[in-house]
């Protein structure tokens, strides 16, 4: 009886992310979501999507490209590694948000790119950066920019992140909106966007 009910209590714990077997797991680039934040932060979870008219490769060359991240409206400071190199491509960047500007450490967790030019990027925030004017934190953000391919000149792009901050500090759904209607912008300047766009959209 005993392990009949531990079987049937195993999935659905996993299908509620509520973890394995003690309820939710610290959030990190392997914790799946929802998660636990640290104490005096907060958690939230965005995704935005938006259909670009142009190959997945062409997609890739702007929001693939982890040491080229103008197109989230990020100013890059230094970088080390190789780029686009799981756990050893590292990029700083100064970010604005609703309390000033402030420098982030990042750290590309994963990538793949598929034979049809889909792609899957993921990265994560390195240390916790103390806010300046007040108590709180930004202790953590992990982000996935997503490309598949629909049709020769359509792609379907998705960014999504989970964070842990004091507040909300960082207007996500308008950040990554604005971050992929500049990646479709970038692409139609150079010529490469002869599909249908659609505006993005966040949840």
């Amino acid at each position: 009886m005993f392990g009949t009910s531990l079987l049937i209590s195993l999935p659905a714990a996993f299908a509620s992310g509520e973890g394995f077997p003690f309820g939710l797991l610290p959030c990190s680039s392997i914790s799946g979501t929802p998660c636990t934040c640290p104490l005096g932060t907060n958690y939230s979870e965005t995704v935005t999507t938006a259909i670009i008219g142009a190959t997945a490769s062409n997609v890739g060359t702007v929001t693939d490209n982890f040491f080229n991240p103008a197109w989230l409206g990020l100013d890059l400071i230094s970088v080390q590694g190789p780029n686009n190199f799981p756990e050893l491509s590292i990029r700083d960047v100064n970010m604005s948000t609703n309390i000033g500007t402030y420098t982030f450490s990042e750290r590309m967790t994963f990538r793949f790119v598929f034979p049809d030019g889909s792609f899957e990027q993921r990265y994560e925030q390195r240390g916790i950066v103390p806010y300046r004017s007040s108590n709180g934190s930004f202790s953590g953000y992990w982000v996935t920019v997503k490309g598949d391919r629909v049709f020769e000149n359509e792609t379907l792009i998705r960014l999504s992140n989970y964070a842990c901050q004091t507040g909300q500090p960082i207007d996500y759904p308008a950040f990554q909106e604005i971050a992929l209607t500049n990646a479709t912008s970038i692409l139609a300047a150079r010529g490469l966007d002869p599909g249908v766009n659609t505006s993005p959209e966040s949840a």
